[in-house]
């Protein structure tokens, strides 16, 4: 080969410029990013999950009315709660809550027209651990929205009673609606708590029977 051909093949191959082919393919269709410009990162769907289930919100207990609390009250109950309005009184002891509907109505009815002082409302009751559906927690809820000094005694009559003797002291006014009437012991006991005006009201059969001042005279109907 002549040297002149020889020299034109070498320079042929050194000035063609070599290309390297990129190891990355692009499928067809693909959408190749600007050059200086970031690719944005690919955004993944979160799972939507559903809101935890709320509770629904607690209705506040609403404070019974008036009108409720003369409607729970039996036609007995009323004539004793009028006749309680004629008297004056600071102080009532009542031996036997039941469910405690003549309670709340009583105080409704010695309350009602405002006094310059407080009430004070003793009850002896066993309340649920004697059977009562009426719990001693939830009567004291109840007894909270009127303006009496209210104070319980969750204990049998004997044992309540001797209580009330050594802590409280007499009372004005006596309710007894114990399901038995008073034993000589009980008799005993309310007379010591009785002032000389005190009246004490007793239930016997669904009527209320008044006894006069001091426990000393007969019974009669109230």
């Amino acid at each position: 080969m002549p040297l002149r051909k020889l020299w034109n093949s070498i320079r042929g191959k050194s000035a063609t410029p070599k290309v390297h082919a990129s190891s990355e393919t692009v499928s067809p269709g693909t959408q190749c990013p600007e050059p200086g410009l970031n690719p944005a990162p690919r955004i993944q769907s979160a799972q939507q999950t559903s809101p935890p289930a709320q509770r629904p919100a607690a209705v506040p207990t609403r404070p019974a009315t008036s009108k409720s609390i003369s409607g729970a009250a039996t036609r007995d109950d009323k004539k004793l709660f009028r006749r309680m309005e004629s008297l004056s009184v600071q102080s009532v002891l009542e031996v036997g809550v039941g469910d405690g509907r003549r309670s709340l109505a009583m105080l409704h009815a010695l309350t009602h027209k405002g006094h310059s002082t407080p009430i004070h409302y003793i009850a002896i009751d066993e309340f649920e651990l004697g059977g009562n559906a009426l719990s001693l927690r939830d009567f004291h809820k109840q007894l909270r929205e009127y303006p009496a000094k209210a104070h319980l005694v969750p204990m049998a009559i004997d044992a309540g009673l001797d209580r009330v003797v050594r802590t409280y002291g007499q009372v004005d006014l006596i309710l007894w609606s114990a399901e038995q009437p008073p034993t000589p012991a009980q008799h005993s006991a309310l007379a010591r708590l009785s002032k000389s005006h005190t009246i004490v009201f007793a239930q016997e059969n669904g009527r209320w029977t008044e006894t006069l001042p001091g426990l000393a005279a007969g019974k009669r109907a109230a």
